[in-house]
């Protein structure tokens, strides 16, 4: 069995990894372990500034089993202190995501002193709610007062390439869409996120979602040799 922590944005993402990623690839020899950054006393998650980040994978890196980290940060409201934030600004989205993946990894590499093949990092484009537009109508499955929201959801959904494309906007990223669409009871993250992503599923996420499918094969390409 071969542990891979994953360092997450909040505690919704690290319910999102425990809950649903993780048993989709233990029987592949892989546990995944979900974390979150302490950002104050007590508390854990949010606030990701890059020094905090960066701090929290060069110890994680440096410990004595020489771990394999990667992450799941939200691309949106990214801290501006990122490696290659500013050259990555206005360029278009998958340039954006490979400067900037490209940049942290050589950071955090450089500052860790570990191998450059035991830090895999992933920014989720925009949002994790992206993720749930992968099937709207299992997402508006998630509470019985959700169901008139479909065809507003699928409209959001069909405007974007991919619902990794849904804009970016404060008004008009996934979640500020669930927000608006989804009333009785109204969008609550950390309740209502883990939940509708176990009925969309992983495997319509990675269906839907190219980046997110390609940072899971990333991972399963660490399973140890005669795994199943």
């Amino acid at each position: 069995m071969r542990t891979v922590f994953v360092v997450c944005e909040g505690q919704t993402e690290e319910t999102f990894i425990s809950n649903l990623v993780a048993p989709a690839f233990y029987p592949l020899g892989i546990a995944l372990v979900a974390q979150l950054i302490a950002t104050s006393p007590g508390h854990k998650g949010g606030a990701l500034t890059y020094p905090r980040v960066q701090r929290h994978l060069r110890n994680t890196l440096r410990l004595s089993s020489q771990p394999v980290v990667t992450t799941l940060f939200d691309l949106y409201k990214l801290d501006s202190g990122f490696p290659g934030y500013a050259e990555a600004e206005g360029r278009p989205l998958p340039d954006r995501l490979r400067t900037l993946n490209t940049a942290f990894h050589a950071d955090v590499v450089a500052v860790a002193g570990c191998r450059a093949d035991h830090f895999l990092p992933y920014l989720q484009p925009y949002e994790f709610e992206a993720l749930l537009f992968s099937d709207v109508e299992a997402l508006a499955g998630t509470e019985a007062g959700w169901a008139d929201a479909v065809a507003d959801l699928r409209g959001v959904r069909d405007a974007a390439e991919s619902p990794e494309h849904i804009d970016d906007g404060p008004t008009t990223k996934p979640a500020a869409q669930l927000a608006r669409h989804l009333k009785t009871p109204g969008y609550r993250k950390a309740l209502h996120g883990p939940r509708a992503a176990e009925r969309v599923t992983l495997a319509r996420m990675e269906q839907e979602c190219p980046f997110f499918a390609g940072w899971l094969n990333r991972l399963r390409d660490l399973a140890p040799p005669g795994a199943s």
